[in-house]
């Protein structure tokens, strides 16, 4: 039995997450958007950061999904309102 890493990282992280349907996840270092198309399919709105110019291009290459926001920007520089996210996802990333 061949078991995905992501996959399992992303049911362990979904099953975390509270209303999950209206959940807004910001993701740290989406790179060209792999995982966040899957938490895009079971939370309400993801907003996708990554400060590399060419990763977020091969991203925007496969079209982004309705309920993704992307960022090209350093994370340090994102600036939400206080309790505006449910959860901020951090994996894979440099």
């Amino acid at each position: 039995m061949i078991i995905d890493p992501e996959e399992h990282e992303v049911d362990a992280l979904l099953a975390r997450l509270p209303a999950v349907d209206r959940c807004v996840v910001v993701e740290v270092g989406c790179g060209d958007g792999r995982l966040t198309r899957r938490y895009s399919r079971h939370v309400g709105t993801v907003l996708a950061v990554d400060p590399d110019q060419a990763a977020l291009a091969a991203f925007r290459k496969d079209g982004i999904p309705g309920n993704v926001e992307v960022r090209e920007m350093p994370i340090d520089r994102l600036a939400l309102p206080d309790e505006s996210v449910d959860a901020v996802l951090f994996s894979w990333a440099l």
